[in-house]
């Protein structure tokens, strides 16, 4: 097999993850690339932040496992895949806070705007994920490399780790990836359609409110695919 799959031990590695990641969030148009991963001035600052973001929360927390795909004829990184084991899910009945996107510019529209569907994702996702188990956080594969089953082989490390910590497995998907995750074994669970309309809401508030932002619950059981109608969460 021209790939191999390999676990991220270096920060250097990311020097390749990050530029792959914002030129495949952006083909096929994504709606939440926006509010997930901006671009304030340029692309090239844009990756720099966001590395060192990635670079630090993978240091802090030893449950993400970074994972990438390795082209072995040119050495290249061709795709990645941000895993978190999540063991604590104890729940709470402490409202939710709302999460503010700091990465955001202070002061912005933009910023206010972002922080209300990563709020009502988050509380979304913890009503529903309320065992431990074992989340695919981000998937990417270089625009020039898919459709080469290097999503699956990235997708299939983590849903053997899962197996052999008998952990459910889940996703949040944008829509048009639903259908790749049913193929890797994942159920389409439930979706999320937040509500973003607020008081007075200016034109660039409505004209952000008007895309597609929905996120889609995909899970994978443990020990096998997802089977409708008999697996629920």
């Amino acid at each position: 097999m021209p790939f191999i799959i390999q676990e991220v031990k270096d920060e250097k590695d990311f020097d390749e993850i990050l530029p792959m990641l914002y030129a495949t969030f952006g083909e096929p148009y994504n709606s939440l690339r926006r509010w997930f991963i901006p671009v304030h001035t340029t692309v090239e600052a844009a990756i720099e932040d966001s590395k060192t973001r990635n670079i630090k929360s993978w240091k802090q927390h030893d449950g993400i496992h970074w994972i990438k795909a390795v082209d072995t004829e040119s050495g290249q990184v061709v795709g990645a895949a941000e895993w978190e084991i999540r063991k604590d899910t104890s729940p709470s009945d402490k409202p939710l806070k709302p999460i503010t996107a700091s990465w955001h510019i202070e002061g912005s529209e933009e910023k206010d705007f972002a922080g209300k569907p990563i709020t009502h994702l988050k509380g979304f996702m913890k009503e529903r994920m309320t065992r431990p188990h074992i989340e695919l956080e981000q998937l990417v594969v270089h625009p020039g490399y898919r459709n080469r089953g290097i999503g699956r082989l990235l997708a299939r490390w983590g849903i053997k780790k899962s197996d052999e910590l008998a952990l459910g497995t889940c996703v949040e998907s944008v829509p048009y990836a639903v259908p790749m995750y049913e193929k890797y074994g994942f159920g389409n669970m439930d979706c999320l359609s937040p509500d973003m309309a607020i008081p007075n809401s200016s034109e660039k508030w409505k004209e952000f409110a008007a895309d597609d932002l929905r996120v889609f619950l995909m899970w994978r059981p443990v020990g096998h695919d997802y089977r409708a109608g008999e697996d629920k969460l």
